[in-house]
């Protein structure tokens, strides 16, 4: 038989007639390289030819030695180089019908994701399936590759919420969850605020907050700013959402009454809820808040417990609880310059407060609040709203933390009595002379 190596670019390399075969060349048709030194040419893999069938005839020399190319076409010049999504190698591809539409994709029959780099050559033909980006491709392996080879990989390891402690209600124990706010008033020290906040660990992680007014079950999303301050992914923080729940806000919309805090969570494809504390929802009076304190607590820096990084986020955070806070304990400084006449001259003169809190039967769910978040953080403010105190100027008063006086349990209550020592964070109050 006769057949003719049909060059693929006439103008770098000629074709090449009459070439003898006896019967029909398995590589008829098929696009080819020479695998031989050839009339005096060396072995070149990038002249492609496709072997064709001639009309018979005179034949002169034998078909050389063939290499079967990939891909079958002449045209290559439209390869586009990607990386291995897991082990980095770069490989590049041809596609004969229709090009990636997306910058990833997974090579039909294995396990490989591969990320669009840019042209490239030479190429190799491959059938794929299209995605958007490397972690969508990776998250289909579980359902693509069941069976077969196993290659060596690397895993994120995820930990879903604890469950929450049995839900025996705040009735159960006589504690009563109060969050207050004033319509007529916007004076923070009358308006109550709450922050709820989540930390994803894997860049699909989400999460839903959501607003459950308890006497008809409503659920109201909690994604804007209609009911505070909502912060997403990518805000302040690239793995941490909160909202801050504006109680003024929520009384104007919703009214007064018994609220919960959902957050729908979805980690590494689990969907979980997770259910705060109830609050009761009052309007402010004297009489309501009487008896109670608030702490207020904007937290920045990494809490290692929580692995959950606050740095200029901006969260913040309060909580109302039964308790007195004040008996302010001065105490006073002086620094004096002796003099040659033997008489002493004032330089300066420093006060320092300490403040006691004390609190009778708070629910572990609020002291471990407290013990383990609140007083953590940067800067901590604490109101006071006892009709009794001896001062009724403690209105967000900026403290630091200086003594645990004691935790008092008893055998026949789960309940504590607590009592911590605080002193002004801000020690200003001081005379100078020089």
């Amino acid at each position: 038989m006769n057949y003719t190596l049909q060059s693929c670019d006439e103008s770098s390399y000629p074709s090449i007639s009459n070439l003898c075969w006896v019967g029909s060349h398995p590589y008829e048709g098929l696009f080819v390289s020479i695998n031989q030194i050839f009339q005096g040419q060396p072995i070149d893999e990038n002249k492609r030819y496709q072997l064709v069938l001639s009309a018979v005839g005179v034949c002169f020399e034998n078909v050389p030695n063939l290499l079967v190319l990939e891909p079958q076409i002449c045209d290559t010049s439209n390869g586009f180089l990607y990386r291995n999504c897991e082990t980095g190698e770069e490989v590049v591809f041809f596609f004969a019908l229709q090009d990636p539409i997306d910058n990833v994709l997974k090579i039909d029959g294995t396990c490989d994701c591969w990320e669009l780099q840019g042209p490239g050559s030479p190429a190799t033909v491959i059938l794929y399936d299209n995605y958007s980006e490397c972690d969508t491709c990776e998250n289909c392996k579980t359902e693509l590759c069941e069976n077969g080879e196993r290659t060596i990989g690397t895993a994120v390891v995820v930990e879903l919420p604890d469950p929450p402690p049995p839900d025996r209600g705040f009735d159960k124990c006589c504690y009563n969850n109060l969050v207050l706010a004033d319509l007529s008033d916007i004076d923070p020290y009358k308006n109550d605020f709450n922050g709820f906040f989540f930390k994803r660990q894997t860049p699909n992680s989400t999460v839903n907050f959501i607003l459950i007014r308890l006497s008809d079950a409503s659920e109201y999303n909690l994604n804007d700013a209609t009911y505070g301050d909502f912060i997403d992914f990518g805000g302040n923080q690239t793995d941490l959402s909160y909202y801050v729940v504006d109680w003024r806000k929520v009384l104007s919309l919703l009214g007064v009454g018994g609220y919960q805090i959902k957050k729908e969570l979805t980690i590494a494809g689990v969907t979980v809820d997770i259910f705060s504390n109830t609050f009761n929802l009052q309007e402010f009076s004297i009489d309501i808040a009487d008896k109670t304190v608030r702490f207020d607590s904007y937290m920045n820096g990494k809490l290692i417990n929580i692995d959950t990084d606050f740095s200029n986020s901006g969260y913040k955070t309060s909580l109302r609880v039964p308790g007195f806070f004040g008996r302010g304990d001065y105490s006073y400084e002086e620094d004096r310059i002796s003099q040659r006449d033997y008489k002493f001259k004032q330089n300066t003169v420093n006060r320092s407060t300490e403040y006691q809190y004390q609190a009778e039967l708070l629910p572990e769910c609020i002291t471990s609040e407290l013990w383990d978040f609140l007083l953590f953080g940067d800067e901590i403010q604490i109101s006071d709203y006892n009709k009794n105190n001896h001062s009724y100027k403690y209105d967000r008063i900026s403290v630091k933390l200086e003594d645990n006086g004691g935790t008092e349990f008893s055998s026949l209550t789960r309940n504590a009595n607590i009592n911590l020592t605080f002193s002004n964070r801000i020690e200003n109050n001081r005379k100078t002379n020089c």
